[in-house]
């Protein structure tokens, strides 16, 4: 996201018979005219990008979308939409649209998504500058012409950052930032929370019913204080949000079926099952935690008044009670290691805890009921040791010196934290920056919800490289960046060594149980990188027999040399040794002290001679005598059928396959007795 490009400006404006919007630039700020009778009951403005790499999601979003637009007199769904651009570790993956292109249309189920770049597109090779306030107050008059409702939801939809001291500083003229929606194509510049509502309010649009954040971290209180009065809901969430795209989809489904906002929106809240597994795509160590939440906006004000009790009480009991207070900074949820955003509930009943003062006890109690009196629907997905029963918002919190901390825009302009801070609406209503002048405290040492992609401390040798902090802490199941593999070095990423402690504690009665055959120094854990389908580079580990561990090593680089797919590689212990659940997430692995399925026997995976890849698509299966098949993973019943295509499917043309076998193992697909596709293990003497 911080790559420049060199675009050519070449607006075009088409317009077809498939029930695309309009393209000229010419109908905005008019009266359409149009009768009452006639107005949709709601019409949803997506306004957004999320990069090259991430534009096959919006497009899942178009085409699910699409079958349930059959009625204009309910819902009518707009979008302006800028594609991004493909790099060599992340390629281009959109279909409906070339790199860097605009498109600007309404989707109805009529619409022809094949035609998006031709009549559709607003922009090619796009210098459209998302975050312009200019620009976004131009489209929201674009759809009050072109799809006029009673009620108007805008959706942002791409890279949020919540509240920035750096980024939301409040001064005229305003440098355009990124604290709101970011722009890759502008080395990650964006909108800001003042931008954003400005360009609401001069447009034709001043008080859209709902504005929903589909993106991250926008449930910070200086962000929605400062949008508080632009409408009367809000939807986001204070974590990283993780989805593909379905609670748009839920979102939809629930306004086509009732004209009601809040009934609609709380039933997609009943269906965020959909949702939730995208918090287990990295791992279990990291973007694990996330929450999603509808509220009233209203219901700001009174948790407000309750965060200007708690900053009063904090400054008068301060100078007494400065060790327990200074302790519960260290101890409130941070939702992600980056910002400095905190749980505010957590961070009132932290002090309360700490301190045993009545005052904030009942504080404490008082602002969680503000909180659960403004939200009219929560969820939320715990999957890290450090989690909350249940999030609120979050809100800055830092110590008197970075209180105090000079920054410097891109006009460089030079303004303190504290400067930016006290212009805040929020500050405003509550006094918090008096408050963060006076805390001597850096919260350090935090639970956290998701850790950051960068580096931080004496390990950060370059804190503006992505991923290089998944590669020096070796957090399998992340992702990871080719300039971060630059950074550290290829070949430090192909290693087998003994295994660390940290390793060996996590294994202790999951993959590693005490017997007489197998020792921890017989073993060695290997770091590898491998490629997916998604066309990311993925860290990964293995725990194997040291008779193999560097053969192991070796034929795993060739594959990410040619560009193999592995969708997954962590230690089984990420699913308590569970064999079944690991295969039916594709996961690769060795190393699992166990006897094999359905016997008292030792498996080759109990002394680490046997690798598995890509095992959902590559099941085991043995034939009954009564018929009957039995199907390691159970999942994975169709993918027994070995005479189609499918992706990481293994056979005889495979590399993986050629790999293996040139190296001395034998191959489960070539039993006769049963079938192991995944399975790969060492002939013995």
């Amino acid at each position: 996201m911080k790559k420049n490009l060199f675009w050519m400006l070449a607006a075009f404006l088409l317009c077809g018979s498939m029930a695309l919007a309009s393209c000229s630039d010419k109908n905005d700020n008019q009266d359409n005219g149009t009768p009452a009778g006639d107005l949709a009951d709601y019409t949803l403005f997506v306004y957004g990008h999320s990069g090259g790499h991430m534009d096959q999601i919006i497009e899942s979003v178009f085409e699910s979308v699409k079958p349930l637009l059959n009625q204009k007199k309910k819902l009518r769904v707009l979008f302006f939409y800028k594609y991004g651009h493909g790099r060599k570790e992340l390629p281009f993956t959109g279909k409906y649209a070339n790199e860097d292109e605009v498109v600007r249309f309404e989707l109805t189920s009529e619409t022809d998504l094949t035609k998006l770049r031709t009549e559709a597109c607003f922009e090619e090779k796009s210098q459209y500058q998302l975050y312009s306030q200019d620009n976004l107050t131009e489209q929201l008059n674009w759809v009050a012409k072109t799809a006029p409702a009673k009620n108007y939801i805008v959706m942002l939809y791409g890279h949020g950052a919540g509240f920035n001291a750096k980024d939301d500083f409040y001064k005229e003229p305003l440098t355009p930032t990124r604290a709101v929606l970011y722009d890759e194509g502008f080395q990650g510049r964006g909108m800001n929370m003042y931008e954003f509502r400005w360009a609401i309010e001069a447009s034709e649009i001043k008080h859209p019913q709902m504005i929903y954040f589909h993106n991250c971290l926008m449930g910070n209180l200086e962000s929605l204080t400062t949008l508080r009065n632009l409408t009367d809901y809000f939807v986001g969430s204070q974590h990283v949000l993780a989805s593909m795209g379905h609670i748009i989809v839920e979102f939809v489904k629930g306004l086509v079926q009732t004209t009601d906002i809040e009934a609609a929106t709380k039933q997609m809240f009943a269906h965020l099952d959909v949702w939730k597994p995208w918090y287990k795509v990295e791992s279990a160590n990291v973007f694990c935690n996330g929450d999603l939440f509808f509220m009233k906006s209203q219901g700001i004000d009174e948790v407000n008044e309750q965060m200007e009790r708690l900053a009063n009480r904090l400054r008068e009991i301060y100078p007494t009670q400065q060790e327990a207070i200074d302790s519960a900074a260290c101890k409130v949820y941070q939702p992600c290691q980056r910002y400095t955003l905190y749980d505010a509930a957590d961070y009132a009943d932290c002090l309360a805890r700490e301190t045993g003062d009545a005052q904030l006890k009942t504080i404490s109690k008082d602002l969680r009921a503000a909180f659960d009196k403004a939200f009219l629907a929560r969820d939320h997905v715990n999957n890290r040791p450090d989690s909350l029963s249940a999030y609120t918002l979050s809100v800055t919190l830092v110590d008197k010196n970075t209180f105090a901390q000079e920054l410097q825009d891109d006009t460089d302009n030079t303004f303190t934290f504290g400067e930016s801070y006290m212009a805040t609406n929020f500050h405003t209503n509550t006094g918090w920056g008096h408050w963060l002048a006076e805390n001597n405290q850096k919260p350090t040492g935090n639970p956290l919800g998701m850790l950051d992609d960068d580096p931080e401390g004496d390990e950060a040798d370059d804190p503006n490289i992505p991923g290089l902090v998944n590669l020096r802490k070796w957090i399998a199941g992340t992702t990871t960046t080719q300039e971060a593999v630059d950074y550290v070095g290829l070949d430090n990423c192909f290693t087998c060594t003994p295994i660390p402690d940290e390793v060996w504690e996590r294994m202790q009665g999951k993959t590693y149980k005490e017997n007489p055959y197998i020792a921890r120094e017989d073993l060695e854990h290997v770091k590898v990188l491998h490629w997916d389908y998604d066309q990311q580079i993925h860290v990964g580990e293995m725990i194997c027999n040291k008779l193999i561990a560097s053969t192991v090593v070796e034929i795993m680089r060739t594959l990410y040399d040619n560009g193999y797919n592995i969708q997954r590689m962590v230690l089984p212990d990420v699913y308590n040794a569970d064999d079944e659940a690991q295969m039916r997430d594709n996961n690769s692995s060795c190393f699992c002290y166990r006897a094999i399925s359905g016997t008292t026997k030792l498996s080759k995976h109990a002394r680490g001679l046997a690798v598995d890849i890509n095992t959902l698509y590559n099941p085991y299966y043995k034939d009954r005598e009564d018929g009957t098949r039995y199907v390691q993973p159970a999942t994975a019943v169709d993918y027994c059928n070995r005479d189609w295509d499918f992706a990481y499917k293994i056979d005889h043309n495979d590399l993986c396959y050629k790999l293996f076998i040139e190296a001395g193992f034998e191959w489960g697909g070539d039993w006769t007795s049963c079938k192991d596709f995944q399975h790969f293990e060492l002939i013995e003497e």
